[in-house]
């Protein structure tokens, strides 16, 4: 009795060490029946299962959603090493369908957690990518690289580095110590050694093979100090060292090009400024020679003498010649405009600004030349501000709160007085004097009539060829030029020659088209032979009175005409005698 008892509890006793021995193994079972619900599940596989309840007797489905186990019951046939993700593991299942009596009853899936695995394969495989990019940029540097361990052995040598020394491609160092190049013949001392010695960074300069070549060593420490990789990075200096000799060169030959080109510049606007005076060759000389500095400048003289010009003039000859330039007239624009022109705006400021602001123009002339023109213009209180920012080289935008540094060279041009307007309160006495830094004064016209004839000649050759009109201007109305007061200077001048020019129906200009002192027409007759000769005779007085008043020589005033000396002595002492504007004595 006792032994059938005992014989029947051993299948009971095999299964229960058969699931103890199931659930102590790292892989994951599940049976199914041919319903596909589940049978068995060991421990293992619960941990992967997200539902408390009971899980014997639930569709394999539900939950695992991506299961394909019952595809197995279906097709009878075994599937191994598939991936599947369970939740946020990755496992590595087998399933095989369980046949008795030949009829399909089930199936068993096994799964293994990979997810680790995979995350080092990962890791393994990330590290191989980087161990092959390094491995391509130290091959595609164009300086010369070894890196050898901390006790000097090679670790890696690319291919510059080969070919700066002369080593060939076949003869392998890797894993050698790094004096082995040393007793081959490739070096005579060594950076690494250097650096592994005195554990800093090292330097030194070899000629090989008839070329310098620099050599750095760099350490590499561990986290507890100690050296476990040195890096020596050679570089040829023999190509650097001529291209800095060549750019040497062609420095100094930009520099010779922009001296000439600058010359050239200031010659093209000497042309276009034309004079034959000494007043105004004085004006250019004082012109190119405060370009040199980095100065405050004022020109001042009536309108239309040619400020903006001169400005242009000690731009092209300064050292800020490839800078912005900008002009401003502060006459022409309102106050309230004239200011968010000057230093920009923020958004906001005003009603109308730009959304994203607007930079003022001592900004857009960082590096560069700012000209504004009829500075006197200026009311007070922007006078304050201009004071600022030529005090403290930097300026707030409308609306803002940050100070913005400026680096301009400012020219200012006026055509009224402002050392009387400082006198009358209209303008800063403090700025007055920041701004007069060097003073250039240009002469009106009627005080150098000795360049009217010379810019009639270049007006009338710049407007006949601009029309494609041949006129020619007569001595009379020559003379009538020269006696006007021209109170619009060179841009009057240059108004009225364009208007005869265009309006004069024959080739000689009419002469009733120029209205001269007193806006009396001349008359289109032409004037009786005496009138004419008075008119030269007292143009010859003129501009002989002139130069000798400006050179204090009879020989340097025949010079300047074009005449002889002998000729300005007799004539200056008849004019003596006709009037008391010469000095007793006259001098050679």
């Amino acid at each position: 009795m006792g032994y059938e008892s005992t014989e029947s509890q051993k299948p009971e006793i095999l299964m229960n060490e058969l699931r103890a021995v199931l659930d102590s193994i790292y892989s994951g079972i599940i049976a199914v029946d041919i319903n596909g619900k589940i049978t068995y599940i060991n421990e293992t596989a619960k941990k992967f299962m997200v539902c408390g309840e009971e899980i014997i007797g639930r569709d394999v489905n539900e939950l695992i959603p991506l299961s394909r186990i019952k595809d197995v019951l279906h097709s009878a046939k075994p599937q191994y090493g598939v991936k599947l993700q369970i939740g946020d593991r990755t496992v590595l299942t087998n399933r095989t369908p369980i046949i008795i009596n030949r009829q399909i009853t089930g199936a068993v899936s096994s799964f293994l957690d990979i997810t680790d695995l995979e995350l080092v394969s990962h890791q393994i495989h990330s590290v191989q990518e980087l161990n092959s990019e390094l491995s391509a940029l130290i091959d595609s540097s164009a300086d010369g690289l070894v890196i050898s361990d901390g006790q000097g052995c090679i670790i890696r040598m690319n291919k510059a580095y080969r070919l700066m020394l002369g080593i060939p491609l076949e003869e392998n160092f890797t894993g050698q110590p790094v004096t082995e190049l040393v007793t081959r013949g490739y070096l005579s001392e060594l950076v690494t050694a250097k650096v592994l010695q005195t554990l800093n960074i090292a330097t030194m300069i070899q000629e090989i093979r008839g070329r310098e070549i620099l050599f750095t060593g760099t350490p590499v420490f561990n986290t507890k100090g100690k050296v476990v990789r040195v890096i020596a990075n050679i570089r040829d200096l023999t190509e650097l060292n001529s291209l800095r000799r060549s750019l040497h060169k062609f420095s100094q030959e930009m520099d010779n090009y922009r001296s000439e080109l600058s010359r050239l510049k200031i010659k093209a606007l000497e042309e276009g400024f034309i004079f034959n005076s000494p007043e105004i060759r004085k004006v250019v000389e004082l012109s190119i020679r405060v370009a040199r500095v980095d100065t405050n400048v004022l020109i001042t003289g009536e309108s239309g003498v040619g400020k903006e010009i001169i400005t242009r003039m000690i731009r092209e000859a300064s050292q800020r010649s490839t800078g912005p330039f900008i002009k401003i007239n502060c006459g022409a624009l309102s106050p309230s405009l004239i200011e968010s022109e000057l230093f920009g705006y923020e958004e906001g400021a005003f009603t109308g600004a730009a959304k994203k602001g607007k930079p003022g123009i001592f900004e857009l002339a960082f590096n560069g030349t700012l000209f504004l023109d009829e500075v006197g213009e200026l009311p007070l209180g922007l006078q304050v501000k201009l004071l600022r920012v030529i005090q403290e080289k930097e300026i707030t935008r409308l609306g803002g709160t940050q100070s913005i540094s400026v680096d301009v060279r400012l020219i200012t041009a006026t055509n009224r007085n402002l050392e009387q307007m400082v006198k009358e309160g209209t303008f800063r006495q403090d700025l007055f004097y920041r701004l007069n830094v060097v003073n250039i004064y240009v002469p009106p016209l009627r005080e150098r009539v000795i360049d009217i004839p010379i810019l009639v000649e270049y007006f009338m050759r710049k407007f006949s060829k601009k029309y494609n009109l041949n006129r020619k201007i007569s001595p009379e109305i020559m003379q009538a030029f020269t006696e006007h007061d021209w109170p619009g200077n060179i841009r009057e001048l240059e108004n009225t020659i364009e208007r005869m020019v265009i309006l004069s129906p024959d080739e000689g200009i009419d002469p009733s088209l120029f209205k001269g002192n007193g806006s009396k027409e001349t008359t289109a007759d032409p004037p009786p032979l005496r009138l004419l000769k008075d008119a030269l005779a007292e143009t010859e007085k003129k501009m002989i009175l002139q130069a000798y008043h400006l050179t204090q020589s009879t020989r340097k005033a025949a010079s300047m005409l074009g005449i002889n000396q002998s000729t300005v002595v007799r004539k200056l002492k008849l004019y003596r005698k006709e009037t008391l504007v010469m000095p007793r004595d006259i001098t050679d």
